[in-house]
């Protein structure tokens, strides 16, 4: 099964638009390669709900360029920063910070905590940035509830006024070579009724019952083609796949944009950035990889 996004409608004719627009994502390994072992098991939860949720939308917005999926947590909570970095062609990034002691305090308690828990409430936001000529669009909501889906429909009913409802699962695939983390979603919005729709309000009303009716394992069986799902949801008032666009979990860093920002900094500022041995460390938050640049050689570099 690939690392793929299903752009679909529900609803319509021939002769008449659909009143409700739809996209399903699944990421039978595209999460393992973001998450790999960096996170401990309710943290990489949490986060690959975050991913989920960006590649639900960036591949939604019509233009290049790229969304971002913030929570910053409260004191209250063990996670302080979730971050999803998603481009409109597909790639997708995470990155999480958390305190070890505080997650420990919490998971005494409840051994599966949600959203609300793990960030002590907080804020869920979503950053649309264009390019370098546009200036950033930036959405805010409160973190309610215990998936990050339930913070989205609040950002779109807050911020964009789209009734939308969104179904996130994130697991681990046991397997031959071990386990391995998974995740789909699907996503929901009703289109506002017009000449070309008529009424929306009823097929919406019975889309998100049907979908309601969605568990975690069904939008993670990679036994069940997202074709089959949708069908087996929808298909009474009828379902229409338009397009399929592939997702890929990559990083966006690099050795030569490194070297490049360090140049900027003047030889006595690159001196004090360096360990003991003379050598410059940098590691991204993102994918964990660590660059190493010797403090002399920079200009080489």
């Amino acid at each position: 099964m690939k690392n793929q996004l299903t752009v679909f409608t529900v609803g319509g004719t021939d002769d008449t638009l659909a009143p409700v627009r739809g996209r399903a994502v699944r990421l039978p390994s595209a999460l393992q390669t973001a998450l790999a072992d960096r996170y401990p098991e309710p943290v990489a939860r949490l986060l690959g709900e975050a991913m989920i949720v960006g590649a639900l939308v960036a591949r939604s917005l019509k233009f290049d360029g790229r969304l971002v999926v913030q929570c910053h947590g409260t004191n209250e909570g063990a996670v302080s920063l979730l971050m999803a970095d998603c481009t409109t062609d597909g790639h997708i990034r995470g990155y999480a910070r958390y305190d070890e002691k505080a997650l420990k305090s919490v998971t005494l308690d409840n051994r599966s905590p949600g959203a609300n828990t793990l960030l002590g409430g907080g804020t869920f936001s979503m950053t649309i940035d264009q390019g370098p000529d546009t200036d950033l669009y930036q959405g805010l909501a409160a973190i309610e509830g215990q998936r990050l889906s339930d913070c989205a429909e609040h950002f779109f009913e807050q911020s964009d006024q789209i009734p939308t409802m969104m179904r996130l699962a994130v697991g681990q695939d046991v397997g031959p070579g071990g386990s391995q983390w998974t995740g789909g979603g699907l996503m929901i919005q009703r289109v506002a009724e017009d000449a070309a729709r008529g009424e929306t309000d009823s097929v919406f009303d019975t889309a998100k019952a049907l979908m309601a009716t969605v568990d975690d394992a069904e939008l993670i069986d990679p036994d069940l083609p997202t074709d089959s799902l949708l069908y087996r949801l929808f298909n009474e008032d009828g379902v229409r796949v338009l397009d399929r666009l592939d997702v890929h979990a990559e990083c966006r860093c690099s050795r030569d944009r490194l070297a490049n920002t360090l140049k900027s900094f003047d030889a006595a500022a690159r001196a004090d950035m360096a360990d003991d041995d003379g050598m410059i460390r940098a590691r991204c938050e993102f994918c964990d990889v660590e660059y190493v640049f010797p403090v002399g050689g920079m200009e080489q570099a």
